[in-house]
């Protein structure tokens, strides 16, 4: 964070190359600033012919980001006449105000408008609704209204405000709103402090900033794990890759860019599998990480003594019980094993294909032996026949192998090649699958095969063309995509799968 505090900053053995799509919400902003100055937006009419003139100039857009910023604006007109109702008009002053001197400002990346009696509104966007602030103390509206407030106008400001506009729906919500002398007082006390941090932090913390860090190629922190991806040559540009960033791509290019990429809004399309999946999930991170072994009494009918909830609800126990409780004749903290981590978030950097590398395995832990398991759980309906149908099913298996045999150490260290483990649970039902990477050397070529072959598309696609097909039906970004085809899909609109699917890194809200 503090490298990216820095606009002017760059790593002495490294540099970052970035990609020909443009920055969608730049584009939105530069559409707004000329549609506020033409007077054709009075009407509708001369709204949307002003609004496709616009678009058309940014000609190198995706298909589907070109109808989500077209959506977007109209969207953020709207929330501009709501606002100007509700609260008086303003009229727009700049993008991105800043205060202090050349080498040391203080910038806020959005609008600032003023009104003429000097009420100055600063509005955050958000590319998903807005959101009313869930901080006692919202760090971001705290340093805009102190640089809005800092901003020299011909009109001194009277009244500081910070509003929230949601380009998905035209949402607005007020987040902050006071006098100069309010705001100074609550930067001095809560945003100065934050900045300070910020910029004189100096050590490493890895995690989902590496993807855009302007010094993840040189970073010592980040495994390395050059080779990972089986390439000769890096891609386009820098980018960062998980196994659910592949597996989504080999569904569909178009949706892994739309809902990974450019992390557009999307319908809340989950399957009863990837739901059960993180119910699953949850209560064991939660109970792995008493760092004891799982046991019948664990996964009781629930209200007997000694059940362990976690923060599961009682319907969503009563879903996933079955599935706990084959678990627990399959846990594998037992007396002598120690927990490494759980679910922890691996991060490394592939120099030759120029990648960020994201892993985020379901637990760690280290043998009697002192030996590392790295282990996979997953639930289905249909269990696997043999370990060549389990690798073939979950891809979460040869990614995690591919990583471990490159970077013997990536996942905790140890004497010997770590054991990776797949955990399937069904019902009736644990097994676990087991592939020793210092044994099993024919099973970790035909891994490194398997991504070196998935990555070579997707590190070299710079077009992502959709695959239309009965995915589409089901698609949660679909709304945003021209080329989705309308086909019967599963039983009410939902896919027929059995399967958890790969659920990847947490991400956060779109912003």
């Amino acid at each position: 964070m503090a490298a990216k505090a820095r606009r002017r900053f760059t790593a002495a053995d490294w540099e970052r190359r970035y990609g020909d799509d443009p920055f969608m919400l730049g584009v939105i902003r530069k559409v707004i600033v000329a549609l506020h100055r033409d007077e054709r937006i009075a009407t509708w009419e001369g709204l949307q012919e002003a609004l496709r003139e616009q678009v058309a100039q940014h000609s190198n857009l995706h298909p589907g980001v070109e109808r989500y910023v077209a959506h977007a604006v109209e969207q953020y007109l709207d929330a501009h006449d709501e606002l100007a109702a509700q609260h008086g008009e303003v009229r727009f002053v700049a993008f991105d105000p800043a205060i202090g001197s050349q080498g040391r400002e203080v910038t806020v990346w959005a609008p600032l408008y003023s009104s003429v009696d000097g009420v100055r509104e600063v509005r955050r966007l958000r590319v998903n609704r807005a959101r009313s602030s869930a901080e006692a103390h919202d760090h971001w509206a705290t340093v805009a209204a102190f640089v809005a407030a800092g901003v020299g106008l011909r009109v001194p400001p009277v009244k500081i405000r910070i509003v929230e506009a949601g380009l998905y729906d035209g949402s607005t919500e007020v987040v902050f709103e006071g006098t100069p002398d309010e705001v100074r007082a609550r930067y001095e006390a809560y945003g100065r402090p934050v900045i300070k941090s910020l910029v004189e932090v100096t050590d490493y913390r890895p995690g989902q900033s590496c993807q855009n860090c302007k010094l993840a190629g040189c970073c010592p922190s980040l495994e390395d794990l050059s080779g990972c991806l089986g390439q000769r040559r890096p891609g386009t540009h820098t980018r960062s890759v998980s196994a659910a960033d592949l597996e989504l791509y080999l569904k569909c290019p178009a949706r892994w860019y739309l809902e990974t990429a450019c992390r557009l809004p999307a319908a809340g399309m989950a399957s009863e599998a990837s739901d059960r999946g993180r119910i699953i999930h949850r209560w064991l991170a939660q109970a792995h990480a008493r760092g004891t072994r799982c046991t019948e009494q664990d996964v009781a009918p629930f209200g007997e003594a000694g059940v362990f909830m976690g923060t599961l609800t009682t319907e969503e126990y009563g879903k996933a019980r079955e599935f706990l409780a084959a678990h627990a004749r399959s846990c594998p903290l037992a007396d002598g094993v120690e927990v490494v981590a759980v679910e922890p978030s691996v991060y490394g950097y592939d120099e030759t294909a120029d990648v960020v590398i994201a892993s985020q395995p379901d637990l760690v832990y280290r043998g009697a032996d002192g030996r590392i398991f790295v282990r996979e759980t997953k639930t289905t309906t249909q269990m696997p026949a043999d370990e060549n149908d389990a690798f073939d099913r979950f891809f979460p298996v040869p990614w995690l192998m591919n990583i471990a045999s490159t970077a013997k150490d990536a996942f905790g260290k140890s004497e010997m090649p770590p054991v990776v483990e797949l955990e399937v649970i069904t019902p009736e039902g644990a097994r676990v699958f087991t592939w020793d990477l210092e044994r099993d050397q024919d099973m970790v070529r035909m891994a490194r095969a398997e991504v070196r072959q998935r990555a070579g598309s997707w590190i070299r696609d710079a077009t992502w063309s959709p695959s239309p097909g009965s995915q589409c039906t089901w698609c949660p970004v679909r709304r945003w995509c021209p080329d989705a085809a309308d086909v019967p899909g599963g039983v009410d609109g939902q896919p027929q799968v059995h399967d958890e699917p790969c659920a990847g890194l947490q991400m956060g809200v779109s912003d």
